[in-house]
């Protein structure tokens, strides 16, 4: 159970210590959505469809909850934080393939279960989320400003 907490831990510093190019108003918006977003899917394919588990047992424990609330917004932040309106394509694939890793690192370290989940029906929605909808956020923030 090493995978979750060093992940909490890694993101948390991160997050915490990266020069900050969002603003306070745009971080606490990316949290919220993000952290919506990530609760919303992982409930639906995880709990309602069943077509994964985290954590070592059928039970969630109180890192389970950790997990989904610290590390997609975290990922997320480094992201928007980093990203600017002329980023190139390579720069989102990157978060893609670094996405897939942690998830893959997830279930190679036993933390997380695929039942009748693939571990690459995840790269659509990676792609989804670091092309499309993240920059979309981003730029529905700045354009209220």
């Amino acid at each position: 159970m090493w995978y979750p907490y060093t992940l909490i831990i890694i993101f948390l510093l991160i997050v915490l210590l990266m020069p900050k190019r969002l603003t306070w108003r745009e971080m606490y918006f990316s949290l919220g959505i993000i952290g919506f977003s990530t609760w919303l899917g992982d409930i639906l394919v995880g709990d309602v469809f069943k077509a994964f588990q985290l954590g070592p047992s059928s039970k969630t424990y109180i890192i389970d909850y950790l997990f989904v609330t610290i590390i997609p917004p975290s990922i997320g932040l480094i992201y928007l934080n980093f990203l600017i309106h002329n980023k190139s394509i390579l720069y989102k694939l990157l978060w893609v393939a670094l996405s897939f890793l942690l998830e893959w690192g997830a279930v190679l370290s036993g933390y997380m279960t695929d039942k009748g989940w693939k571990t690459w029906y995840s790269i659509p929605v990676f792609l989804l989320v670091f092309t499309v909808f993240l920059p979309v956020h981003l730029k529905i923030l700045r354009h209220e400003n």
